[in-house]
């Protein structure tokens, strides 16, 4: 539990008599840390008018890393799409995330749904330039604290040739 917390300390003489008894206090703090393992996702060399995503790992999606004592939400946003063709911009389908649990090929032995299912973005969506709710309540327990930020991307048909990059934003609070 977070907070503050008075403990009674007693004493004792080998006699057994009560000698004395002290007050100590300790305040527990919630922390907030967030981590993540790798900061870029590289899709290679896709076609106009192809699709891939992080589902099967290839490649790997963000694994975002609960360090803190307290259960947090995240949210995620982009700063800009990566593509300007047909159909790109803000809240298209070109560029989609949604949550999951992590994997077994990204974290060595799957896990059960350690975060609230029901009220996290648990199906792809569109990103946005303004923060959108990716995970709600992720456990803070050791082995219990890891989930996935899965990523789709859709290339459009006109989109022009040559390298894309995006920012994203994870930010978690309690």
């Amino acid at each position: 539990s977070i907070g503050s917390f008075n403990i009674s300390l007693s004493g004792f003489t080998t006699a057994g008599a009560n000698n004395t008894t002290l007050m100590a206090s300790v305040n527990v703090t919630e922390t907030i840390t967030l981590s993540l393992s790798a900061a870029t996702i590289n899709f290679g060399a896709l076609v106009q008018g192809t699709a891939n995503n992080t589902t099967n790992d290839a490649p790997n999606p963000f694994v975002l890393v609960n360090g803190g004592n307290i259960g947090i939400d995240l949210t995620i946003k982009m700063n800009q799409s990566p593509f300007s063709g047909t159909g790109s911009g803000n809240n298209t389908n070109t560029f989609r995330f949604k949550a999951g649990n992590c994997s077994t090929i990204v974290c060595g032995t799957g896990n059960s749904t350690i975060f609230n299912w029901g009220t996290s973005q648990t199906s792809f969506q569109n990103f946005t330039t303004v923060n959108q709710n990716l995970i709600k309540n992720l456990s803070y327990s050791s082995g219990d604290d890891v989930a996935e930020a899965e990523i789709l991307l859709s290339v459009p048909s006109d989109e022009s040739t040559g390298s894309k990059s995006v920012a994203i934003t994870f930010t978690a609070s309690k």
